[in-house]
């Protein structure tokens, strides 16, 4: 147990959203802006000290000196900052400017979200074969063409077009997150695995919570929703760019290979012996 990293945690990440939320509505420059990001930065620190002197940290930091779990880790929080933080966006263009009640806007995602269940199954037989990088960066890649498409969208743009124009955004999303889940595993010790998932885990849920706050902040005007919109798809690709790019640099090409594997006492082969001119040749 690790009560004073898990408490230093929740509150720098829960003052960091806070901090995002309020900015957008009350302004960047108020005084509960401000302390609300003082406050993730003082706990944000206090977390640091407190997990490099635990012996038992909830998080031990060590963790991220491995390439491949940082840029897993980075991959995963950028998926699910564009993919929530823009379902939220578009639910309440849906909503407050084509005029479509709540449950039509949720109706609006079922095209995306049932491609993404699709796209899963074929993620998974794609990572087996090619390894988990491939399929990661060409979901990122598909995820990021997908977000800027979107900055075709109109008020006006046709349903079937809009909905069309969703669905990359569920493609790359469902086609990425299974090799991430297994390249984070691959890189680290099998008695690690849990505490690798739970940081992914984690980092996603953290990724879509920032998405959702920072992304909504910016169309939080509704006089200028359709330029927020439109900035909130450029910070959303380019936040995937850029752990693509990390991807692309610092995760292994292909699956781990098996140990050797160690022969076992009396099963191996013997020795045969020719004679040759020259002297004795032993395979």
């Amino acid at each position: 147990m690790d009560p004073a990293g898990q408490f230093t945690a929740v509150l720098a990440l829960a003052a960091l959203v806070f901090a995002v939320i309020t900015g957008g509505s009350g302004g960047w420059t108020s005084p509960t802006t401000i302390c609300g990001f003082l406050v993730a930065v003082l706990a944000g620190t206090a977390f640091l000290l407190v997990e490099s002197r635990q012996s038992d940290p909830a998080v031990p930091l060590t963790l991220f000196r491995i390439p491949s779990v940082a840029v897993c880790t980075s991959a995963g929080l950028a998926l699910n900052f564009g993919y929530y933080g823009l379902v939220f966006v578009f639910t309440i263009f849906f909503q407050e400017h084509r005029g479509a009640s709540a449950l039509t806007a949720g109706l609006m995602f079922i095209p995306m979200t049932a491609f993404t269940t699709l796209v899963n199954l074929l993620a998974g037989k794609l990572t087996n074969r090619y390894g988990p990088r491939l399929p990661l960066i060409l979901g990122q890649v598909i995820q990021t063409v997908g977000i800027l498409g979107l900055l075709l969208v109109r008020r006006d743009t046709p349903t079937p077009l809009l909905l069309t124009l969703l669905v990359p955004l569920g493609i790359g999303g469902g086609l990425a997150i299974p090799p991430l889940t297994s390249a984070m595993l691959e890189s680290v010790p099998h008695e690690r695995a849990g505490l690798a998932s739970g940081v992914l885990s984690a980092a996603r849920q953290f990724g879509g919570a920032i998405g959702v706050a920072l992304l909504g902040a910016l169309i939080a005007d509704s006089a200028h929703f359709m330029t927020g919109m439109r900035i909130s798809l450029v910070v959303g690709a380019a936040v995937l760019v850029a752990t693509t790019l990390g991807v692309a640099l610092f995760l292994p090409g292909s699956p781990k290979s098996a140990a050797p594997s160690t022969p076992v006492p009396g099963t191996e082969e013997p020795a045969t012996v020719s004679l040759r001119p020259g002297g004795l040749e032993s395979r």
